[in-house]
């Protein structure tokens, strides 16, 4: 009976062996495969972020320079902006995204707010388009920099968001 047992313990370890292997590197492999595709929505609900913010801040521009001459300032007029992608992407952050990067996007979407608030009523002439501008591309840049914390640990900090040049620059001028 001995000589049948050292017969099969042999196989029998090899398979047990094999399918502990399996099994670990199927576990190994299934969170590598988890945390990757979480990485990937991650970055294309930010990337989506930015870019429906970025359009929104176009759409906002526009909403002011159409506004009608017969509605005077501070008359709160309707704008035709459609917030439903704006709404979707900041819905899309709320789910896939950690507690930092909801948060940025929470703070961008105030400043957004605030800012359709006052081309609602009209600015007033002592009221900046730029200036007002840039507390929204402040909160895009603050998102930018708590995604990249997130998405690219070894990128480091962006000293420029953009190559555009300052409000005060002469270009705006000449």
């Amino acid at each position: 009976m001995s000589a049948l047992w050292s017969l099969l313990a042999a196989p029998t370890g090899a398979v047990a062996t094999t399918l502990i292997g399996v099994f670990a590197g199927s576990t190994v492999s299934r969170r590598a495969q988890d945390r990757h595709w979480a990485r990937e929505q991650l970055a294309a609900t930010c990337a989506r972020l930015l870019r429906e913010s970025s359009g929104l801040l176009v759409s906002l521009s526009e909403a002011e320079s159409a506004r009608p001459s017969s509605v005077p300032q501070g008359v709160v007029h309707r704008t035709t902006i459609d917030w439903r992608p704006w709404n979707e992407a900041l819905s899309m952050v709320n789910l896939v995204a950690d507690k930092e990067i909801a948060e940025a996007a929470h703070l961008l979407d105030e400043q957004i707010w605030r800012l359709h608030t006052k081309v609602r009523r009209g600015l007033l002439p002592e009221e900046n388009w730029f200036v007002l501008r840039s507390s929204v591309e402040s909160a895009q840049n603050d998102f930018i920099i708590t995604a990249r914390r997130r998405l690219s640990p070894a990128g480091g900090p962006l000293r420029r968001f953009s190559g555009r040049p300052a409000p005060d620059d002469p270009i705006w001028t000449a």
